[in-house]
């Protein structure tokens, strides 16, 4: 990032955010100028925290999970957002739920169905069976605003594959305060930290004592572990 743009971007994150924020965001920024650092939070939103759906709003609403067809169609649609990393990962068995309101198609969410999400390139971690791992939700411009993010939580969470799942998982990046916010207005809990130190190919991942009570761990593949053995 260019010095002028960084700083410019430390003064919108004070200006929006506090002092503190921006600290956090420029201590960052300084230590990415001399190796690879990043800090995640694990972000969990239990089933009896979800918010109450509005009964007119909700009857507008409803959802069903995309077919491989439909999201080959949509990747040539650039609103949606749907390149190949994404059809890859609906190769290797992830699902995409999609959400409508009166009939027309106005955004998703992705679930991660086989426990070992990657959460960024390099990085792939355990997820505890009463949890479902969700990620790249969208909303199309014209329908935000009409609550579907409330009942994206509620369609995964309900839906007959994930009934008995307790919660929802996810992450956001520590400076990253507007995800942040939102997540967290939405009833998420932050309820551990990773920790990133390397360099962009080789990291470790420093995980909190909570996550590893929970069981949330970094995973490896043949590959990389021969990287780190070889590193």
């Amino acid at each position: 990032m260019h010095p002028r743009f960084f700083l410019r971007t430390v003064r919108d994150v004070y200006v929006r955010f506090g002092w503190v924020a921006a600290a956090k965001f420029l201590l960052e920024g300084m230590l990415n100028l001399f190796m690879f650092f990043d800090c995640l939070h694990i972000i969990v939103l239990e089933r009896t925290a979800l918010k109450p759906l509005d009964s007119l709003a909700s009857r507008r609403f409803d959802s069903r999970i995309a077919t491989e067809t439909e999201l080959n169609n949509m990747s040539t649609d650039p609103r949606w957002e749907i390149g190949d990393t994404k059809l890859g990962f609906f190769r290797m068995g992830d699902l995409c739920v999609l959400s409508f309101v009166d009939g027309q198609p106005a955004g998703y969410t992705w679930v991660h169905t086989n426990g070992r999400p990657e959460l960024i390139p390099g990085l792939t971690i355990s997820i505890p069976e009463e949890y479902v791992y969700n990620y790249a939700g969208l909303t199309l411009p014209d329908f935000r605003g009409a609550g579907l993010q409330s009942y994206r939580h509620h369609s995964v969470l309900d839906h007959e594959r994930w009934k008995n799942r307790r919660a929802l998982l996810g992450y956001v990046k520590a400076t990253n305060f507007a995800s942040r916010k939102g997540q967290f207005k939405s009833g998420y809990k932050k309820v551990g930290t990773l920790w990133l130190l390397g360099t962009r190919r080789h990291f470790i991942a420093i995980p909190s004592s909570s996550l590893v009570k929970m069981g949330v761990r970094r995973l490896f593949s043949k590959h990389e572990e021969c990287e780190a053995t070889i590193a």
